[in-house]
């Protein structure tokens, strides 16, 4: 579900598995498509920032989350 609707939002996925099985699963995203109430529900759900400290760390390239996010989920600046 989650990689069919960064599908659908026309961005693009990097998958990070090497087990054929999962890859092939993968695939299975353009076989169907999310339907308008899984669109609204998907829509619904809070946005969560994730980061690790390797990015997010005072000797990291990022100093402060904001810095690292730079905008880029709804409703930040």
């Amino acid at each position: 579900v989650c990689l069919r609707w960064v599908y659908e939002q026309g961005d693009c996925v990097i998958v990070k598995s090497f087990n054929k099985s999962r890859l092939r699963e993968n695939l299975g995203i353009f076989d169907w498509e999310l339907t308008n109430d899984d669109r609204h529900k998907i829509s619904t759900l809070p946005e969560w920032r994730g980061t690790l400290d390797i990015f997010v760390h005072k000797t990291g390239p990022y100093k402060t989350v904001d810095e690292f996010w730079d905008g880029e989920i709804t409703g930040d600046k």
